[in-house]
């Protein structure tokens, strides 16, 4: 009774073994098929998981064993070749404060996945630190031409030498970290030792205040309003009183507008500024001008590149005075410290609007300038520089075609 017992309840272990043994089989094969579709999609990020910048880019690669049918960023479609396993996608983005989130949802032709990113941004944190208030640069220059009064090809040519002097003063107040509101003042002048060329001397004054804000929307803004006044010598001998000083000869107020992106290396900036401009001796050239500029720049490890279009337009009270203007100035610059190298090439056309009442002709101007400039810092603050300057002047009037050399020298003081 006894063995009939035995062999009983060995048949019952015996079903029960090959019962938990099939179970297992069958969890593992369902665990297998589960682990084969989560490998028949791969998703990871290239980009890195902590940016010290708000704007940027989250980058990831997709790698799959079928064609990849549809992949979406936080809801968004993206665009996928056709027929492609690999892919390798740049989200543009905008981050807040802290963790941001990315969902990201791939889907092919046997399976599909979603899998979440965090990236952080942790902004980089500014010393507490007081800038002076009231910065400045002084320039000494002395500048030789071999026909400083611009004669034509077929004239004689004279050549001088002069002294320059500019001073440049701008106070900033910070309103908070990413705005300032600035104040500058820049006066500059100069003097010909050939007292024959006293006419010549000019004064140069220019007052503005402007505010500046970082970081809205992407874009720094920059706007503010200015006065500038340019005077003369006066060699008027019929008022002795006044010889020899500087007279006002033109002034004027202007306004501009001023935004600039930065990606990288890479900055683009865009500008307008409209004049409101007053001639002291005659109206006829009252009126406005109308400037618009864009510029970029981009730095390449020790070089610089800089380019820049102006366009500009005049509305004057005489409308024979009226012209249209364009600027091209491109340069690249070398920085080898303490030495800085640079080359720039500057363009400039100019073309009235009506014609010239006395010869019936449309006055244009083409002048073309090439500057190389080498300089040598001595510290934080002092440099010294030299240039030549080669400049070639076309016109339809043939008195203002010209070609002119300069050598430069200056010595520049930043405090």
């Amino acid at each position: 009774m006894v063995f009939l017992h035995l062999r009983a309840y060995s048949k019952f272990l015996l079903v029960y073994f090959l019962i938990c043994n099939g179970i297992l089989i069958g969890q593992e094969q369902e665990d297998k098929k589960f682990d084969e579709t989560t490998e028949e999609i791969l998703i990871f990020r290239t980009s890195p998981g902590i940016e010290l910048e708000a704007e940027g880019f989250f980058k990831f690669q997709v790698s799959t064993f079928s064609p990849i049918l549809v992949v979406k960023v936080n809801g968004f479609a993206q665009m996928v070749a056709t027929d492609k396993d690999w892919a390798e996608f740049e989200i543009p983005f905008y981050l807040e404060k802290g963790k941001n989130l990315f969902k990201v949802f791939v889907q092919t032709k046997k399976s599909q996945k979603e899998k979440e990113f965090i990236v952080k941004y942790e902004p980089q944190k500014i010393k507490n630190f007081k800038p002076p208030p009231l910065k400045g640069v002084l320039l000494l220059g002395y500048t030789n031409s071999n026909n400083v009064l611009n004669a034509a090809d077929s004239n004689s040519k004279t050549s001088a030498s002069k002294y320059d002097l500019l001073l440049s003063l701008g106070y900033s107040y910070a309103l908070n970290q990413e705005s300032d509101l600035n104040l500058s003042a820049v006066i500059k002048f100069d003097h010909y030792p050939d007292r024959s060329l006293v006419k010549e001397e000019v004064l140069f004054r220019q007052f503005s205040t402007d505010y500046m804000h970082n970081n809205i929307l992407g874009l720094n803004l920059n706007s503010g309003i200015g006065q500038t006044v340019v005077s003369l010598k006066n060699v008027d001998s019929s008022d002795p009183y006044k010889a020899g000083e500087f007279s006002k000869d033109l002034q004027s107020i202007y306004f501009f507008l001023a935004l600039k992106k930065q990606w990288g290396d890479f900055s683009g900036n865009f500008k307008i500024q409209t004049d409101s401009q007053d001639k002291m001796n005659t109206d006829s050239e009252d009126g406005t001008l109308m400037l618009t500029s864009l510029g970029s720049k981009m730095n390449l490890e020790k070089f610089r590149i800089n380019a820049r279009l102006d366009s500009k337009s005049t509305t004057f009270k005489d409308s024979t005075k009226d012209y249209e203007s364009t600027t091209i100035d491109a340069g690249t610059i070398y920085s080898w410290t303490p030495w800085v190298f640079s080359l720039n090439y500057n363009n400039f056309d100019q073309k009235y609007k009506k014609p010239d009442a006395s010869t019936n002709v449309i006055l244009k101007i083409k002048k073309d300038e090439i500057n190389s400039d080498v300089k040598y810092a001595f510290g934080m603050s002092s440099i010294l520089g030299t240039a030549i300057k080669q400049i070639k002047q076309s016109s339809s009037d043939s008195s203002r075609s010209y070609s002119e050399t300069q050598i430069v020298l200056q010595y520049i003081w930043m405090f």
